[in-house]
């Protein structure tokens, strides 16, 4: 009778921790499902405002211009996605595991042509990548690259979706452009997103 008590004990702590693992198995799954969309989910929390009605074009006009202080460093800020990040320099293709990458076969901003910056969207090991809100970007926003003590403005043009073969992207440019691009959809390498930007001054 004890041995039958024992074995049915066992049976019950060998049932508990199989029901343990299974929880455990089972949270992890979600966890790893809902890690790439929790960045864009705290987005549409922190954006859900009412929407102020923008400025006209007479209260642009008397607002004064103000000169952008030059930072030290060369860097990539967005003001519409909250980006502010460093340029990273390299020929090694991990160089875009430090940040935004420029490329080293195309262009910079002060020799015209295309400038082409490249980041991640998303990796499990960093789950909201420098260029995860790429896509929240709309025509007429605006980007400043500042290189070597100078600002470059650019104004959005469009996005399009391109294979990672396509290297157009980071062809030469008769005009003086900015192109941005990250993998699409979200969680995968199958494509490319682009984003093409004119320039529109420097200082």
């Amino acid at each position: 009778m004890s041995g039958m008590l024992e074995k049915l004990k066992k049976l019950i702590t060998l049932r508990r921790v199989n029901d343990g693992l299974s929880v455990l198995v089972l949270l992890s799954a979600v966890y790893i499902f809902m890690l790439p969309v929790v960045p864009q989910v705290s987005w549409w929390a922190h954006h859900s405002a009412p929407v102020i009605s923008r400025a006209t074009r007479h209260e642009i006009a008397t607002i004064p211009e103000v000169a952008p202080v030059i930072p030290k460093d060369n860097r990539l800020v967005i003001p519409a996605i909250g980006l502010d990040e460093h340029l990273y320099q390299g020929q090694s293709v991990y160089t875009v595991n430090k940040g935004v990458w420029i490329r080293p076969n195309a262009s910079t901003p002060d020799k015209g042509s295309n400038t082409v910056l490249v980041g991640h969207r998303f990796t499990y090991t960093s789950p909201r990548g420098v260029f995860y809100y790429l896509d929240k970007i709309q025509p007429g926003d605006t980007l400043t690259v500042y290189w070597y003590g100078h600002a470059y403005v650019y104004q959005a043009l469009s996005f399009r979706v391109v294979t990672p073969y396509d290297t157009t992207v980071e062809a030469p440019t008769a005009d003086s452009r900015l192109t941005l691009y990250t993998c699409t959809p979200l969680w995968s390498l199958k494509d490319r997103l682009v984003l093409t930007a004119k320039l529109v001054r420097s200082t």
